[in-house]
């Protein structure tokens, strides 16, 4: 079983369900983010001001393994998947945090870039290490 540090608790809201009272599978994308944003946080001990952070998502899979309902605790578990020279991958799953159960899985490709060139680059070496001190061995 995979250890996640990271976990963001997350406030649903009214608007944030379908009228089957489902939560919305735009909205987990949104949940997601945030989640991406504290894990950052975490990972580097400080706020990451995002427009100087040059990294893209080149690929978000999604796997909705049962709904989301109005006035189930949920939060969202991040954790590095894989390092790549160029690229890394993160796990997220929104959680039901009173039955543990996993709602919803994904996986995201994220591209460190070289702003100048607009082409990927290397992942700088302290990105790499305090990731991979984070979330320890992969």
């Amino acid at each position: 079983m995979e250890t996640f540090n990271c976990i963001t608790p997350v406030q649903l809201r009214f608007n944030d369900f379908d009228t089957l009272g489902h939560l919305n599978n735009s909205v987990y994308f949104q949940l997601f983010d945030l989640a991406k944003s504290d894990y950052f946080d975490r990972v580097r001990g400080q706020h990451m001001p995002w427009e100087h952070v040059p990294v893209i998502i080149a690929n978000v899979n999604c796997d909705f393994l049962e709904p989301t309902l109005a006035g189930e605790p949920v939060a969202v578990r991040t954790r590095l998947a894989r390092m790549g020279n160029k690229s890394f991958t993160l796990v997220q799953q929104l959680v039901d945090t009173a039955t543990g159960r996993v709602k919803c899985s994904c996986q995201v490709v994220m591209v460190y870039i070289d702003l100048a060139a607009g082409m990927p680059a290397p992942v700088p070496t302290d990105w790499r290490q305090a990731m991979e001190t984070y979330d320890g061995p992969l």
